[in-house]
C-alpha cells in the first residue's frame, strides 16, 4: 500500500467523523434552542419533546440525504432537498402549533425551519 492511499482512506475516515459531530451538534443545539424559545413564548414543551419532535420531522430530509447521494446532479439534489424541507416542516407544524399560543406559530416555527435548512445545506454540500 503507497503512501498516498493511505494519506486518503484517513482522511475519509477523519471527514466521516467530522460530517457525524457537525451534525450531531447541529441537531442538539437545534434541540435546545428550540425548547428555550417555546418556553420564552409561553408554550409547554420539555427537552425531550423538541428532541423527538426534531427526530421524527427530520425524517424526509434523511431520505432526502440517502437519494442525493445516489446522484451527482446539483439541480436534482437542490429539488430534493427542497421538497424534503417542505415535508418536514409541514410535519412539525401541528407539533409546534399545540406547544404554543396560536397567535405565535409562526415565532415558534421560525427556528425549526431554519435549523431544516442548515441540515439541507448540508445534504447538498457533502458528498
Amino acid at each position: 500500500m503507497d503512501k498516498f492511499t493511505l494519506y486518503s482512506n484517513n482522511f475519509h475516515v477523519i471527514f466521516q467523523s467530522e460530517v457525524f459531530a457537525v451534525a450531531f451538534a447541529l441537531l442538539a443545539a437545534g434541540a435546545v434552542i428550540l425548547t428555550l424559545n417555546v418556553l420564552l413564548l409561553g408554550g409547554q414543551i420539555i427537552f425531550f419533546q423538541s428532541l423527538s419532535l426534531l427526530g421524527y420531522c427530520l425524517f424526509p430530509l434523511d431520505i432526502g440525504a440517502l437519494i442525493c447521494m445516489l446522484k451527482d446532479n446539483v439541480i436534482i439534489k437542490l429539488i430534493v432537498v427542497f421538497v424534503t424541507l417542505a415535508w418536514s416542516s409541514w410535519a412539525a407544524y401541528p407539533f409546534m402549533s399545540s406547544a404554543v399560543n396560536p397567535r405565535r406559530k409562526a415565532l415558534a416555527l421560525y427556528p425549526v425551519f431554519l435549523m431544516y435548512v442548515s441540515v439541507g445545506f448540508l445534504i447538498i454540500a457533502i458528498d
